[in-house]
C-alpha cells in the first residue's frame, strides 16, 4: 500500500502515507483497504507461545508536524498536529477487530464501497469492503507473514525504500548516530549482527507523560518549546541516574517519554532506587518550571532488542512490565505510581509509599497492589530517602565452591576470638587493632552470598555481626556508610521518634560521655541539647572520637564483625572514619568490592584500607564446572538435571554463578524446564526415553551440598522440553564487562 512505519510505540504502530492533498481520496481508499486486510489476516492471531493477538486500527488524514528534540549528545524526533490528535481519538474509539476513521477521512472516502457504522463522536467504524481488488486479495491469501524471518530475510533491491538505497555522507552519519540508541551504536561499530542485541533482561521501566496545559494541536511553537524544556530536565536526570531515553512520541498517551534503567552498559543492582529518585527529582524540577507530569514505574523481565521488519526496525523494549508502567501512568495522573516489585527492591523509606486505590486496568490482575511514591519532606526521618539493607537475605542453602575462601575467613575469625582484645594483630604504616579482609570480584561471582555464609559462621560463634551495604545513589552523602552501621548496631530503625533514638544512645554510653551525644544530632537525627557550640574543626574531631568510642565499647562488650557490601560506593567521610575505627577498635572488618576500572581508581581514603599492608585480600575466581551443576540444582531445589542442561552449565557458563541463575530462571519462565518427582520420571521413561544426568550427590562429594529436599520421599528431577522458541533466546550477563554466549 506504499505506506511506511513511522514509529513503534510499545504494542502500537504509527504508519504514514505521504501524498499531496489532491491524492487524499485515492490514498485513503488504499489505506482503508490495507487496514481491513490486516484485520482479516492478523486479528485473533495465535502466536507460537500461545498468546492470542487482537488488533484495532485508527485512521486520520491531514497535515503532520515533525519536530526534533535535541541537545549536543542526543536527538529524538516526534510528531504533532491535529491529524495526530484525530488518529489518537480514532484508535481509542476502535474496539478489537475493528477499523475506525476520522470524520474528515470519511468525507474523502468512496463511502458506497464500504459497510460502516457511525459512532456517537462522529467517527466511523468500517466493517468491510464490498469487493476487494482481485490482485490484492490473491496476494493476501498467498502471503503468510509468519514465514518472514526478521534477521535472515534479504529484501529484493526493488522493494527497498529510497532511504535504504541512498549513500550516507560522514556528516549525515554523525547526525544519524545521535538519533540511535548507544547500545545499538556500539554493536554496529563492532560489526556485530543485530540479532545479538536481542535478549530477555530485568529492567526498570519509566513511562512519563508531560501534561500540555491548554493543549492546542495547531499551536506548534509552544508545544515544541514545552517538550524541549521537559527533555532537558529529563535528560539531565537520566545522565545522573544512568537511565536511557528509549522513545519520545506524541501518540496514544500524549507527549510521552519511555525511559529504561538497566540497559546494556548501564546495568546496576539499584535500578528501582535510581528510577524513583530520578522521578522525584524530575517532578521537583518540573514544578519550578510550571510543568506537570504523570509517571508510571515498574520492574521486571522484558524483551530488549530489535523489533520490526527487515526493511524497518527499531531497538525497543516490550513486555508485561512495560505495559503496566504505561497503564500506571495513564490511570494515576500527576503522581509517581509504581508496582510492588519496584517499591520492595528500592530500599527507600516505606513512609514515602502510599497505597493507591484500586483501578481496573486491562491485563492487570485485580490482586496487584500499586503505590504512589511521594516524599514527605516535613518528617523527621532517619534516612533522607534511601534505606540501606539491614541484613543479608539468607537463602538457606549451603555455599558451593568457596571452600578455600571460607578457610581463610575462619582463620581470621579465630584470631579475633582468641587473641587478647588490646593486642594489635598486624603492624604496617599504621598500627591497627582491627583485622581487615577485602573480597574482590566482578559482578555475579557471588560476593554477597559469600558474605552471607561468613555472617552465619560468625553468629554461630557468638560474634556480633553488623552489616551495611553502600549504595550508588548515596555515594556522595557524607558518613552514609558509618550511619548505616550505627543504625543497625543500635537497631535505631525500630525507634519511633528522635527521642527514642536518643534514649538508646544515652543508655549505651558511659556517664562521662553523655555530654558528647549532641555530636550525633545531625547524623542520627536525634535532639540532644549541649552547653556551648563547638568550632567546626573541633566538632569534626569530636565526632570522630565519639563514633570510635561507640564502636570500641561495643567491641569490648562482645566480639564484633563489621560487613560492608558494595564498598566501592562508600563515601569519602566514611572511609576516613573507618580508618580511625580500624586503628582504635578490635574488630573483624570485611569489605566486598568490585575491581575499580583504571579510569576511575579508588579515592586515596579507600586505598589506605583496601590496599593497606594490614588487609587480607580474597579474589573470587570462577566456580568449577561441577560446582555450577550443583548450584543450579540448589537454585531450583532438585536432585537431577537434564544431561543437555548439565553440558551447557559445564561448558558455557564460564563458572559465573549469575549466569547459572539467569539461565535456569529464564528456562523455567519459558517452560523449557519442567520439574518432576522421581516417580513421575520413571513413569515417563516407560512411554519414552527421558535423558537426565545422575543424582547430583553421585557426581560431586556429598559435603559440597546436602540433599536440597532432605526428608522428602520424592526427589525432584528436571525435564528439558523441546521448545523451538527457546533456541532464539539469548542469556546475557548484566554487567559491562562480558556476556554469556547464546544458548
Amino acid at each position: 500500500a506504499n505506506g511506511d512505519i513511522l514509529k513503534f510505540a510499545g504494542d502500537a504502530i504509527l504508519t504514514l502515507w505521504q501524498c499531496e492533498e489532491s491524492e487524499f481520496p485515492a490514498t485513503i481508499d488504499r489505506v482503508v483497504t490495507a487496514a481491513i486486510n490486516i484485520q482479516c489476516k492478523m486479528d485473533n492471531y495465535m502466536t507460537e507461545v500461545g498468546v492470542n493477538l487482537r488488533v484495532k486500527i485508527g485512521i486520520a488524514v491531514g497535515c503532520v508536524i515533525f519536530y526534533h528534540i535535541a541537545n549536543d549528545n542526543e536527538r529524538h524526533f516526534g510528531e504533532a498536529g491535529q491529524t495526530i490528535e484525530e488518529v489518537n481519538i480514532a484508535q481509542s474509539s476502535a474496539s478489537s477487530g475493528t477499523v475506525v476513521i476520522s470524520p474528515k477521512a470519511w468525507d474523502l472516502l468512496e463511502q458506497k464501497l464500504f459497510s460502516y457504522n457511525i459512532l456517537e463522536n462522529g467517527y466511523v467504524e468500517i466493517n468491510r469492503r464490498s469487493s476487494l481488488s482481485k490482485t490484492l486479495q490473491t496476494f493476501m491469501e498467498t502471503r503468510d507473514p509468519t514465514k518472514t524471518e526478521i534477521f535472515n530475510n534479504t529484501p529484493e533491491p526493488e522493494c527497498l525504500r529510497l532511504t535504504q538505497l541512498s549513500k550516507v555522507s560522514e556528516k549525515d552519519e554523525t547526525i544519524y548516530r545521535m538519533y540511535t540508541n548507544q547500545n545499538v551504536i556500539s554493536k554496529l561499530d563492532a560489526c556485530a549482527e543485530l540479532r545479538w542485541l536481542s535478549e530477555i533482561r530485568t529492567v526498570t521501566v519509566m513511562f512519563l507523560e508531560v501534561h500540555l496545559s491548554d493543549y492546542n494541536p495547531e499551536n506548534h511553537i509552544d508545544i515544541l518549546n514545552t517538550i524541549q524544556l521537559a527533555f532537558t530536565i529529563i535528560y539531565d536526570q537520566m545522565t545522573r541516574m544512568l537511565g536511557t531515553i528509549n522513545k519520545l512520541y506524541m501518540f496514544d498517551k500524549g507527549c510521552t517519554f519511555l525511559i529504561i534503567f538497566g540497559m546494556p552498559g548501564k546495568k546496576h543492582e539499584d535500578e528501582p532506587t535510581r528510577a524513583l529518585k530520578a522521578a522525584d527529582n524530575i517532578m521537583k524540577d518540573f514544578h519550578t518550571k510550571n510543568l506537570e507530569a504523570s509517571i508510571g514505574i515498574t520492574t521486571g523481565r522484558a524483551f530488549c532488542g530489535i523489533i520490526g521488519h527487515p526493511q524497518r526496525h527499531e531497538y525497543g523494549v516490550i513486555g508485561k512490565s512495560v505495559n503496566l508502567a504505561a497503564r500506571l501512568m495513564s490511570n494515576y495522573p500527576k503522581r509517581i505510581a509504581c508496582d510492588d516489585t519496584t517499591r520492595t527492591l528500592s530500599n527507600l523509606d516505606p513512609q514515602d509509599f502510599l497505597k493507591l486505590s484500586y483501578i481496573k486496568m486491562k491485563g492487570v490482575p485485580s490482586n496487584n497492589v500499586h503505590y504512589e511514591y511521594k516524599i514527605d519532606r516535613r518528617k523527621d526521618r532517619l534516612f533522607s530517602t534511601f534505606i540501606p539493607p539491614q541484613q543479608i537475605e539468607d537463602d538457606g542453602g549451603k555455599i558451593i565452591g568457596r571452600v578455600e575462601e571460607m578457610k581463610i575467613f575462619e582463620q581470621e575469625l579465630t584470631r579475633l576470638i582468641e587473641q587478647p582484645k588490646e593486642d594489635p594483630p598486624v603492624s604496617g604504616s599504621d598500627t591497627v587493632k582491627s583485622i581487615v579482609m577485602k573480597i574482590e570480584s566482578a559482578t555475579g561471582m557471588g560476593k554477597t552470598r559469600l558474605l552471607q555464609e561468613m555472617k552465619n559462621v560468625a553468629e554461630k560463634k557468638k560474634v556480633r555481626v553488623i552489616f551495611a551495604a553502600a549504595g550508588a545513589v548515596e555515594h556522595a552523602t557524607p558518613h552514609f556508610a558509618i550511619k548505616a552501621l550505627l543504625v543497625q548496631m543500635f537497631r535505631l530503625m525500630e525507634c519511633c521518634s528522635a527521642t527514642d533514638r536518643a534514649d538508646v544512645i544515652i543508655k549505651f554510653v558511659e556517664e562521662d560521655m553523655i555530654k558528647e551525644i549532641y555530636l550525633l544530632n545531625e547524623l542520627l537525627k536525634i535532639h540532644v541539647g549541649y552547653v556551648k557550640r563547638a568550632r567546626e574543626k573541633d566538632k569534626k574531631k569530636k565526632l570522630t572520637n565519639m563514633i570510635c568510642y561507640l564502636f570500641e565499647k561495643a567491641a569490648k562488650e562482645q566480639h564484633t564483625m563489621i560487613i560492608l557490601d558494595d564498598a566501592q560506593w562508600i563515601d569519602k567521610d566514611s572511609w576516613i572514619m573507618l580508618h580511625e575505627i580500624i586503628k582504635r577498635c578490635r574488630a573483624l572488618i570485611v569489605c566486598s568490592t568490585r575491581p575499580f576500572p583504571a579510569a576511575h581508581p579508588p579515592m586515596e581514603e579507600a586505598k589506605r584500607i583496601l590496599n593497606g599492608p594490614f588487609t587480607k585480600e580474597i579474589h573470587l575466581s570462577s566456580l568449577k564446572p561441577d560446582d555450577m551443576v550443583m548450584l543450579a540444582c540448589q537454585l531450583i531445589k532438585v536432585t537431577r538435571l537434564p544431561i543437555q542442561l548439565i553440558n551447557i552449565l559445564r561448558t558455557r557458563s564460564h563458572g559465573v554463578p549469575l549466569y547459572a541463575e539467569q539461565l535456569v530462571s529464564t528456562m523455567l519462565q519459558f517452560k523449557v524446564l519442567q520439574v518432576h518427582t522421581e516417580k513421575q520420571r520413571h513413569d515417563m521413561n516407560r512411554t519414552g526415553p527421558l535423558v537426565t544426568g545422575p543424582l547430583v550427590t553421585d557426581t560431586i562429594q556429598e559435603e559440597s551440598l546436602q540433599d536440597p529436599l532432605a526428608g522428602n520421599d520424592h526427589h525432584m528431577v528436571m525435564r528439558l522440553c523441546k521448545t523451538p522458541s527457546f533456541k532464539r533466546k539469548v542469556i546475557k550477563q548484566h554487567s559491562r564487562q562480558s556476556t554469556c554466549p547464546p544458548v
